[in-house]
């Protein structure tokens, strides 16, 4: 794998690896070559109204977090190789492009003395991981959290602690890169209940209820004055307001917090922050559902009773809160993704919680255009807690995980193959799709015009930022429909969004679309 990926680099220092009509042979016959691995699918297929799952494939490690890197390739990690928690455990970096063998999965030792087991995680503004926090041992047992900081490098495959700690121990936090490029940390435990035995002390429960900033240099700014129990701590009217908090950056650059119990929130992290209550709430949620920024500024959250809601935060005031249909199962630590078109897909959970009883095998498509649900393809295996779903460059959608706790074991993962990707006729085959033969090789800024080429005549231009998922919320994913003046030829000029508010730094997916509505794989561009 290292070795590949320094053979493209030095094809690029030569100038041969972007070749205006190099590009598209490789892709097209990779293209050809991948979708040579599924068996012929007789007439009457459904897969262009529910998509497919491919074959169940093994995983080195359950996959309890995974992180999109901008080399394509996905970091993951939440156990050893026979699905049991370690205090350094391994994490596993996957390669799409050569499948789903065991080649195509490289396993490596955790070096660094920290257990990021239900770390923290976002992406740094050059495309490196960032975790947070994570499990620790107190007195021979688990749950406890401490606050060392590690960076994952996709160039060299290596995890490197960092030498400022947090200044709390945070263990199921979530971090929120900002603007500029920082990282607001909130929410998390410190400690948990235990009644203590004759050897070994009892410990209460405590939380970790002040966020704090990570600035460009990796120091720590307190938000010494936004402490608050009740947004992303004990409180919550759940009690689990620390449990994974649900937060974004709105489009005036605040943070807005959605909580599981209904309230909302907007955090301002300037200084020593200032946090705010706004008057309006929402139909009360749990920490096993999930909810996403589909759009910029709009929030799709699922809520307790099949409910689910969009909240637009776009406004200067109160969030403006809307029906977004019904879902037509319960879905407990399901998974929520927004695709290459901006459709969510949601699969996996249980009506239950994390048993087999309520366990949903199909899955469900959200349309944001009419808010409405449908059935699509049934998974082989569930999918529950600890569970994970993440957009790939190839616009499918790799599962995986689920367990520790849980009924099942899983060391194994699917992919799902949207509607999109398949053509309309019945066939069940693979639609033919566009190539990029031309798009920005070098870091642009917001609200800046780029032109790209395709192979054929292009209808439409998405953007995806890359994600990283856990505990049912991708909290780095964002989705932008860019406007195609152009639309019908093969080369179009676009814009990147209009700020940083909307579209933090980093890297984006950028996807083009051909006159029958099946998109190209993507082109990993950088925005900041």
């Amino acid at each position: 794998i290292r070795r590949n990926r320094m053979f493209k680099r030095s094809l690029s220092a030569q100038g041969i690896w972007h070749l205006k009509y190099l590009l598209p042979v490789i892709l097209l016959l990779f293209l050809f070559l991948h979708g040579s691995n599924f068996p012929a699918v007789a007439a009457g297929s459904q897969a262009h109204l529910k998509g497919r799952f491919g074959p169940l494939h093994d995983w080195p490690v359950v996959p309890i977090a995974m992180m999109l890197m901008p080399d394509g390739r996905v970091i993951a990690y939440g156990t050893d190789t026979v699905g049991t928690q370690i205090g350094n455990l391994l994490y596993v970096i996957w390669d799409p492009s050569l499948g789903v063998g065991s080649n195509a999965f490289e396993t490596l030792p955790n070096t660094t003395l920290t257990d990021i087991y239900c770390a923290g995680q976002a992406h740094l503004p050059d495309g490196r991981g960032l975790f947070f926090g994570g499990d620790a041992f107190l007195n021979t047992k688990r749950q406890y959290a401490h606050a060392n900081v590690n960076i994952f490098d996709s160039s060299t495959d290596t995890l490197t602690h960092q030498p400022k700690n947090m200044t709390f121990k945070r263990w199921y936090a979530t971090a929120v890169t900002l603007p500029n490029g920082e990282h607001v940390v909130m929410g998390g435990r410190n400690s948990r209940d235990f009644p203590g035995t004759p050897t070994i002390p009892a410990t209460v429960a405590t939380y970790s209820p002040t966020p704090e900033v990570r600035t460009a240099s990796g120091r720590w700014r307190v938000l010494s004055s936004a402490t608050s129990n009740a947004a992303y701590g004990a409180l919550g009217g759940t009690g689990v307001a620390w449990f994974y908090p649900r937060a974004w950056v709105n489009p005036q650059g605040k943070l807005f917090i959605l909580g599981h119990d209904g309230a909302m929130y907007k955090l301002d992290p300037s200084g020593t922050g200032t946090l705010s209550k706004y008057k309006s709430t929402i139909l009360p949620g749990l920490n096993s559902l999930p909810s996403i920024m589909y759009a910029p500024g709009r929030l799709l959250s699922i809520r307790d009773n099949r409910t689910a809601l969009v909240v637009n935060i776009n406004g200067s005031g109160e969030p403006v809160v809307t029906p977004g249909g019904t879902l037509a199962k319960k879905r407990q630590y399901s998974n929520a993704t927004v695709l290459a078109n901006g459709s969510v897909w949601i699969n996996g959970g249980s009506s239950t919680g994390n048993d087999l009883a309520g366990a949903a095998l199909d899955s469900e498509l959200w349309n944001p255009g009419t808010k409405i649900w449908k059935a699509t393809a049934r998974a082989a295996t569930p999918r529950l807690y600890h569970s994970t779903s993440l957009l790939l460059p190839d616009g499918s959608v790799i599962t995986g995980g689920g367990g520790t706790p849980g009924p099942l074991t899983q060391l194994n993962g699917e992919i799902y193959y949207p509607p999109y990707l398949f053509k309309k006729d019945g066939s069940g085959q693979f639609s033919l799709r566009p190539v990029i033969v031309d798009a920005p090789t070098t870091m642009m800024s917001w609200n800046e015009q780029f032109s790209i080429e395709a192979s054929e005549n292009i209808s439409r231009v998405t953007l995806v930022r890359i994600g990283a998922t856990t505990h049912a919320f991708n909290n780095e994913t964002r989705f932008f429909n860019l406007p195609t003046p152009q639309k019908g030829n093969r080369i179009v000029t676009v814009k990147t969004p209009a700020s940083a508010n909307a579209a933090p730094p980093g890297f984006y997916m950028l996807f083009v679309w051909n006159l029958d509505g099946t998109p190209s794989v993507a082109r990993i561009v950088q925005i900041g």
